[in-house]
Order: structure tokens, then sequence, then C-alpha cells
């Protein structure tokens, strides 16, 4: 199964709170919460809302500086998760919020080809090119030695050449330019048709969309977590017994780590939540 990497950072959201110092994406410059799951991960606000910013803007992984929260209590856990949640919630209807998105959803749209040059473009374009490079030559050929001047003329014949085969709307040449141009931009514009849908899909117009899909996407990777999966040690790294659970994506694991409270309570709220958003 593949996440998106926002997926991921909803993920990081709602599980990894209790494992790792990035516990939300949306909370950077809030201050309408206490900094206590912060303290209590081991990690200053500050670098938490660093963290938090380059998580949103990036799409890496930032765990700088969470000191403790590998250490943070299975029983406190789940508390944590909602404080964390509670503290997300809170600014995703904010304008800050609703900015920092708008601005990366902008950066994020994909560029639209350029139209090909038309047939006549391109003749104007190559014959003014090839007047140039003639009258330069010409210029160049007052100080050539005498040995070279006659292979020089034979170079200077040829471009005129060119620039009268140009000059032909039948130019062959010209037609090739002319097919390979639209070829170029007709695939482009294909792949610029696929990406902007994708950019619709992830990110959508209204950001209430966006937290949406995140939330159910979260819902559906942890509906299957098995909590009692045996693990084994491997050259120094723990491993699930069972080889299928190796090949489950790396947020799965995470919810794995963080423990079934955690998760629990993470489920529980996101639950809540989309309510809310219906």
């Amino acid at each position: 199964m593949n996440t998106n990497p926002r997926l991921k950072q909803i993920l990081f959201l709602l599980v990894a709170a209790p494992a790792v110092a990035i516990v939300s994406i949306f909370s950077a410059g809030f201050t309408g919460k206490s900094s206590t799951p912060w303290t209590r991960l081991g990690i200053p606000e500050s670098r938490a809302v660093e963290n938090i910013r380059q998580c949103f803007l990036e799409g890496y992984l930032y765990t700088y500086g969470a000191s403790s929260a590998k250490n943070v209590a299975l029983g406190d856990r789940a508390s944590i998760a909602v404080d964390v949640l509670t503290y997300t919630k809170s600014y995703v209807s904010s304008p800050a919020f609703i900015k920092a998105y708008e601005e990366v959803r902008k950066a994020a749209t994909p560029v639209k080809p350029v139209q090909p040059r038309s047939k006549e473009q391109i003749q104007r374009e190559k014959i003014a090119e090839l007047d140039k490079t003639i009258a330069d030559g010409e210029q160049s050929m007052k100080t050539l030695p005498k040995d070279l001047i006659e292979p020089f003329k034979e170079v200077q014949q040829m471009l005129k050449d060119q620039k009268k085969d140009y000059e032909n709307p039948d130019s062959e040449m010209l037609a090739l330019l002319v097919s390979s141009e639209s070829y170029i931009y007709s695939s482009a514009n294909a792949r610029y048709q696929e990406e902007l849908e994708q950019w619709q899909k992830d990110y959508p117009s209204d950001h209430k969309i966006m937290i949406k899909a995140r939330l159910e996407s979260f819902l559906q990777l942890t509906a299957d977590v098995d909590y009692n999966a045996a693990l084994k040690e491997e050259y120094q790294k723990k491993k699930f017994v069972n080889s299928a659970y190796e090949k489950k994506p790396a947020e799965w694991k995470m919810a794995y780590r963080a423990g079934k409270p955690a998760v629990d309570a993470a489920r529980t709220f996101a639950k809540a939540w989309l309510t809310e958003l219906q």
C-alpha cells in the first residue's frame, strides 16, 4: 500500500504524537493552548513549531529535539494524542492555517506548458538566426588566414543554402520542426493534465475537503493494526515475526509502536471530527 506524503503528515498528527516530536502539521504559530504536550514529549514548543512548519511546507519528517518522546509512558500516550489533536483541530479553522494552506497549494500548482510556435514563427526565427550567423561569419572571415578562407566560404554557402530552404514554405526541415514542437507540446500537455488532476485531489480549493480526506485515510490505514504482533530481533533491529507485517507502510508500523490506547483515542477523535465535517 502506497501512502501519499500528505497522508504521512496527518498520520504523524494522529498517531505519532506519542512516539515522535512532530505531532501536528497544522499548529504553526498557534498559541491558544498550553504547551504541556510539548513538555511531555521533551521538546521546546519553539522547536516543535519549527518542525511542524517544515513538515507542512516541505513534506518531510522532522524529529530533531524529541529527547523523551519514546519514553512517554504507555498510559499517557492516549491523553497526549487527544491534547495534540485538540490543539490541531483548533488551528485548522484559523485564518493562519488557511493562509498557509493556500500558499502551499499555490506553490504546488502545475505549470501549464507553453503553446508550440506556429510554422510562420519558426520560419521567421530560423531565418533571423541564420541571417545573424551569416553576418557574423562575414565579419570573421575578414581576419582569417588565407588558407582558411575557402573552407570558411563553403560553410557560409551551406548556411545560405539552409536559409534558402527555410524560406521555402514547403521545406521538409521546417515541417519536421513544426511536427517536433507539436509532439513535444502534446506530450507535455498530457503530463500537465495528469498533474493538474492529481493536484486538485491533493490540494482541493476547500481546505476542509483536504482535512476530511486525510482523516478518512488515517482511519482506513489504522483499521487493521495488529497490536499483539510478535517481534523478533535480527541484526540488532526489531522485526515482525509475521513477514507480511514487514511489508506494511511505515505509518502502520508507527501506529503499532504508538500502541492501541493512543491510536484508539486518535481514531475516536478522528471519527467525531469527520462527523462535524459532513
